[in-house]
């Protein structure tokens, strides 16, 4: 640091930026008593709606929820004039708040942050300014917002055009006068399709230069009417309620239905209905299953691209302006006759898929097929978004480490808040946070007040610094990226993904677990006294009950496993034993979420067999017979479906080359024991029976199932053996139920707060048997069965964090001392039901993995033999 460095000007916390995050983080820092300075390389405040002053400009969050949610008094004080309020209106909200809270005296503008650097021996921020004065601060702020960093395309001859030129996110002050200009945009995301639209009614002609066609849908922006604002003020501590728990941060949420539960014409009546009623998220919301399978999502991408069909009049302009990837898997873009624009006689669209743009020369664009003289250029080309704005301010951290070399093989934080090596900095809906993908004020506050909380704690243990330790920071890393693969998220190229930006790594940059989730994670976080974070005073450690070595079992615990277990809680998910069986079955489509997208096996067949067994069959490509596994679903015998299991089913039938016939049983209670067992003992002996007429060997049969469809695997083993037939070649047990007994170690140490507990398994348990005298049966209790000699060999895995540990690993020793080979694992870190996750879960894709090599290896060597 410099010589001089006591004369320079120190503050207890400096903030970047002076739009929406870093007005509240003053608010909330002056009010604390912390001196506190904000720079603002603008002119003036709004941050983002400073410079997206371009034509059309408009919040796509409906107005009565973009704005502040922690004062009664701003809310009341101010109305917005229209559903989604424009540029000019949301400055105007900016300046209203700053005036009324007194902000501006505490805000530098037209001060450009340079660099920040940490100097390690001072345990403080040196912040260098563009006049290269510099400032020191205890906690550094990044304010800066996710889509502050314009992006401009490195397109051959750009500063040969003589024209004007405009970028929508640096747009001037005064009016741009379009009136008989030959206009060209080049981009249309979001603010190209707000902006065209307004262009083409005052341009003489508006050239479109499309790079990517987008879904969008109308907006039906209309003026708020009195009756709807009073109601909102009048519910607004509900309404912030279920924002503050919600996925992307508005009063609503998706519908648990999936695409597959609707017929096609009342699909396409849902889907009108949301059309009709506009909204960022209305389609999106119309199912389940639309963000996770591509399936699904063609459902409603055919509609969207069948209305613009019926708008825009020219098959071949519509035809141009079809979107070939995911729906929603952008962020959804709203429109105010965007495609009704291409119906003009001054507008015409150049596809440059088709024809790419040359270059750019002194009068207009050049494409592969010709030139376009144009008098105004206006660049549409979005951001680069999320670490753009951060690496900008070249940060340095502890080291000499800076902040671009740091992320240069992948972007690492903790909660998007933190991140290793850069002690007291804190980013306000940075990377890997919820942010744009949610309404952002949400976000922005709910950083905000969590960052306030843990500096009052901080002054509370007298600690100096704070910094995400680099394990959870791994962690948490991982976990966004494993939530976003459970979705066609990361399948697409998008801003999200960093695919807008020639030279970024791919990888997908938010936290796409929903904004309650997030703030339930936040809140753990904070509440174990700021777990996953080194907190020093004076050099040394300080002693906080997040920070220690954990002595309890829960350290053991995965992370991607907790933090399953805290979406669950966040989701409501109440406990099964307080629901009836109908009641529970509902929260089945909750949990099949939890695996993520399905891979595409060859064929997928659902039939009923036996008058009355439905089941799934995937049979994998190539030329059969294949061997085939016969699989039951778990479900204490009482919830549970083809649906849940749908992912591991495909996979085993890809990697262990075979056919998987999945069985639903009937359900308890209504279909007691021996109901189930009678069912899987059916489909078995059918699949023998009839296995020329789906491909499979067989001499090649094995069964498996996890949970209660483990114990269903054990017993139709022993059932095969006892009827003699037909033959079974491998049974497979993922942490399976043996024993109608409750007084395990395991069941002692995990009989609650680890997805199965110990009432729910007695509920399970009370319900399928008829009566006691049934759980004494080996075939409800396989454990008490005299004789286990002569069973097929069995794969035993089993979960460390589960009631049903010790009695899956009983089993497999009863087996052993039978004589049965058996392959035993315990997944020390594991919950019940962690197989069935595999797109939440790492180690329940591993778990499956294994399975599907254990099987391959067994066909394999009945192969060999029986040649």
């Amino acid at each position: 640091m410099t010589s001089d460095r006591q004369n320079l000007v120190h503050y207890d916390a400096v903030v970047v930026g002076a739009g929406f995050s870093g007005l509240y983080m003053l608010h909330r820092l002056r009010d604390a008593g912390y001196s506190v300075r904000v720079y603002e390389a603008a002119p003036d405040i709004g941050g983002t709606w400073y410079f997206n002053r371009y034509p059309g400009a408009r919040c796509d969050i409906e107005s009565i929820y973009y704005n502040y949610t922690f004062s009664e008094e701003l809310l009341n004080e101010w109305t917005w004039s229209s559903k989604y309020a424009e540029q000019h209106e949301i400055l105007r909200y900016i300046h209203f708040v700053a005036d009324k809270l007194n902000l501006r005296e505490d805000i530098q503008l037209n001060t450009k942050v340079t660099s920040a650097r940490y100097d390690e021996k001072s345990q403080k921020w040196e912040i260098e300014l563009e006049n290269s004065s510099k400032i020191i601060a205890k906690y550094f702020i990044t304010g800066v917002g996710a889509l502050s960093a314009s992006n401009i395309p490195n397109i051959k001859g750009i500063d040969s055009f003589q024209g004007d030129f405009y970028h929508t996110g640096e747009w001037p002050q005064k009016k741009v006068d379009f009136k008989n200009k030959r206009v060209g945009i080049i981009g249309t995301g979001s603010s190209g399709i707000q902006a065209i639209p307004v262009i083409a009614q005052e341009a003489g002609h508006l050239t479109v230069f499309q790079r990517t066609p987008q879904y969008s849908s109308p907006a039906h922006n209309k003026p708020l009417d009195s009756e709807t604002i009073r109601k909102t003020k009048e519910n607004f501590k509900k309404i912030r309620q279920e924002m503050y728990a919600s996925m992307h941060g508005i009063p609503s949420a998706a519908r648990t239905r999936s695409t597959v539960q609707d017929s096609p014409e009342e699909r396409q009546r849902v889907y009108e209905e949301a059309w009709q009623e506009g909204g960022l998220f209305s389609l999106l919301y119309t199912y389940s299953d639309i963000p996770i399978t591509p399936e699904a999502n063609k459902t409603v991408a055919e509609f969207v691209r069948s209305k613009i069909k019926k708008i825009v009049h020219d098959p071949e302009t519509a035809e141009k302006l079809m979107p070939e990837h995911y729906y929603g898997m952008k962020r959804p873009i709203l429109n105010t006759n965007y495609f009704e624009t291409y119906n003009r006689q001054n507008v015409s669209l150049v596809d440059l898929r088709s024809t790419p743009i040359k270059e750019i020369t002194k009068t207009g664009v050049r494409t592969t097929e010709q030139e376009y003289e144009l008098d105004i250029l206006v660049f549409a080309t979005g951001f680069d978004a999320l670490t753009g704005p951060l690496l900008k301010l070249n940060i340095e951290g502890k080291d000499g480490i800076t902040l671009k070399n740091k992320w240069a093989n992948g972007v690492r934080t903790y909660l998007g808040i933190s991140t290793a090596g850069f002690p007291n900095m804190f980013m306000i809906t940075g990377p890997q946070s919820p942010s744009v993908l949610s309404n952002v004020i949400v976000s922005i506050e709910q950083h905000v007040d969590w960052i306030m909380d843990c500096l009052e704690y901080l002054n509370k243990h007298n600690a100096d610094t704070i910094e995400a330790n680099p394990e959870f920071e791994q962690m948490w890393s991982q976990q966004c990226q494993a939530i976003a693969d459970m979705t066609l998220l990361s399948k697409t190229d998008s801003w999200y993904m960093g695919a807008n930006i020639e030279g970024k790594r791919r990888e997908f940059l938010a936290f796409a677990g929903g904004v309650g989730p997030y703030r339930q994670i936040c809140d753990d976080v904070a509440a174990k006294s700021y777990e996953g974070f080194t907190i020093l005073s004076d050099s040394q450690k300080v002693e906080t009950d997040g920070n220690e070595k954990i002595m309890n079992r829960d350290a053991n615990l995965d992370p991607q496993a907790k933090f399953v277990l805290e979406q669950l809680k966040v989701l409501g998910v109440p406990p099964m034993e307080t629901l009836s069986p109908q009641e529970a079955r509902s929260w089945t489509s909750n949990f099949s979420l939890l695996a993520g997208a399905p891979e595409k096996v060859e064929h997928v067949i659902n039939r009923t067999i036996d008058g009355n067994i439905p089941v799934r069959i995937y049979i994998p490509d190539g030329d059969g017979p294949f061997p085939a596994l016969v699989y039951y679903h778990g479900g204490g015998w009482v919830i549970g479906d083809l649906d849940i299991v749908d992912v591991p089913c495909r996979r085993i039938a890809n990697q262990a080359n075979c056919v998987v016939v999945s069985v639903d049983y009937r359900l308890a209670p209504e279909h007691k024991f021996p109901a189930a067992i009678e069912d899987a003992y059916t489909a078995v002996k059918w699949v023998a029976t009839y296995a020329d007429s789906i491909q499979v060997d067989s001499n090649r049969i094995a069964v498996g199932g996890d949970s209660a469809g483990g114990n269903l695997a054990t017993v139709v083993s022993m059932m095969a053996r006892d009827k003699g037939g037909p033959s079974i070649v491998q049974q497979v047990l993922l942490y399976p139920v043996t024993n109608h007994g409750f007084d395990t170690k395991s069941y002692v140490e995990n009989a609650d707060g680890y997805f199965l507990t110990r009432p729910t398994m007695i509920w399970f348990w009370n319900h399928y048997l008829r009566d006691e005298q049934d759980g004494i049966n080996p075939y409800a209790s396989p454990l008490l069965a005299d004789d286990l000699s002569h069973l097929p060999p069995a794969l035993v895995i089993t979960a460390g964090f589960d009631p049903l540990r010790d009695e899956g690993e009983a089993y497999a020793e009863r087996l052993k001392t039978a004589g049965v080979p058996v392959e035993t694992t315990r997944y020390d870190s594991m919950i019940h039901g962690f197989c069935w996750m595999p797109g939440a879960i790492e180690q329940g894709k591993r778990a499956i993995d294994q399975v599907a090599s254990t099987l391959k290896r067994t066909f394999e060597t009945v192969r060999t033999e029986t040649l």
